[in-house]
């Protein structure tokens, strides 16, 4: 069989660390037949990158000749956070499959209209983050809904670093992810509301506060080490979700903690309670689970690891969901409901009222 011919918008950090390594995983399946970004050097770096499985993949330095010269039949699309709905549906207009980075959209009209555009064309339409599918997301999911520890009560979570400009390990520019326009909640607590959403259900209201705790930053490392980034967002975001099926829950989402000890989750019912910890982008770690008037500390979670980190799990699926092999999880209509779940946060700190949702997944 041909393999599927797809396309990589976007050629910056995220590229090289996790979504190139993911479809060098699929190469019995896919060529990548192009590489896109403004900076054409980044693009023909991450051509070179995979000319040992894809020879004939070319750099573009826009969209647009990506897509009329390599004419992917797929794309998955890596670009900055604001310009994400304008570049997946430029790739649904010529009936290319896509696979985005979240958030799928900046505002619930373009969410709406790539959803619509997608369903026309009968094209899939997936996004990150791909939490939903990690065996630990998924066992906690079945557990809570077994009843084996009662019914859902509460739930918090939390994201808290001091952001990309203090991370060793990131190579790009990190102040897109202090402005108002991505801020800690769309960076990385988008990952844990994902998380909340797929174990608990839809969210019925929010109510949110935010603050900018430190506002000026210096970049620890990559080309910019050294240079300061201004805080436009909120670097402390507290977020509390009332869920449709009752239980009330919060996000925590910062960009301004220097270190924690609190876990990434813990989920209280009416017959136990469930306690996780873990490293940003891990798909598992150790659990807690409290029962019979009792904390079990160090289990681990049922079944074979996950294949890849949770940043590029979703490349596999995309290719499954294309192929029919699969049933899409991670759904453009979940993006769309934890996009408006932000927007309502933002709304909330901007107010200081409770927003009720209007979608649902």
């Amino acid at each position: 069989m041909a393999r599927l011919r797809l396309g990589v918008i976007g050629s910056g950090d995220v590229v090289f660390r996790f979504y190139l390594p993911a479809l060098a995983g699929q190469s019995a399946r896919v060529e990548l037949v192009g590489v896109s970004d403004r900076r054409l050097e980044a693009a023909e770096r991450a051509a070179y990158e995979v000319r040992s499985w894809s020879p004939d993949v070319l750099a573009f330095d826009s969209t647009e000749g990506l897509l009329s010269a390599a004419k992917p039949q797929a794309v998955v699309n890596l670009t900055p956070a604001p310009v994400h709905a304008p570049v997946t549906s430029e790739c649904l207009r010529v009936g290319a499959h896509v696979f985005s980075e979240k958030p799928l959209a900046g505002s619930m009209a373009e969410a709406d209209a790539l959803i619509e555009e997608a369903r026309r064309n009968r094209l899939t339409l997936l996004c990150a983050p791909a939490s939903a599918l990690t065996r630990q997301v998924r066992w906690l999911a079945e557990l809570v809904a077994s009843g084996e520890l009662g019914r859902p009560t509460l739930a918090s979570a939390q994201v808290a670093s001091m952001g990309p400009a203090a991370w060793a390990e990131y190579t790009g520019d990190p102040t897109v992810h202090y402005s108002r326009d991505v801020g800690p909640v769309a960076d990385l607590g988008i990952y844990r509301l994902h998380e909340l959403t797929a174990i608990l259900g839809p969210v019925r209201s929010v109510q949110a506060a935010g603050s900018i705790a430190i506002p000026r930053r210096t970049i620890v490392a990559g080309p910019l080490a050294g240079s300061e980034v201004e805080v436009t967002a909120p670097d402390h975001v507290l977020i509390d979700l009332e869920f449709a099926g009752g239980a009330l829950g919060r996000l925590m989402a910062s960009f301004a903690t220097p270190a924690s000890l609190a876990p990434w989750l813990e989920i209280q019912l009416t017959e136990g309670a469930i306690s996780l910890s873990r490293g940003e982008h891990r798909n598992d770690g150790p659990v807690s689970v409290f029962r019979d008037g009792e904390w079990r500390h160090g289990l681990t979670t049922p079944g074979p690891p996950d294949p890849l980190p949770v940043v590029g799990l979703g490349i596999p699926h995309f290719v499954d969901c294309i192929e029919g092999k699969a049933q899409p999880v991670l759904t453009a209509e979940h993006a769309r409901h934890v996009l408006e779940l932000i927007l309502a946060a933002e709304q909330s700190i901007a107010d200081g009222r409770r927003h009720t949702l209007s979608t649902s997944f």
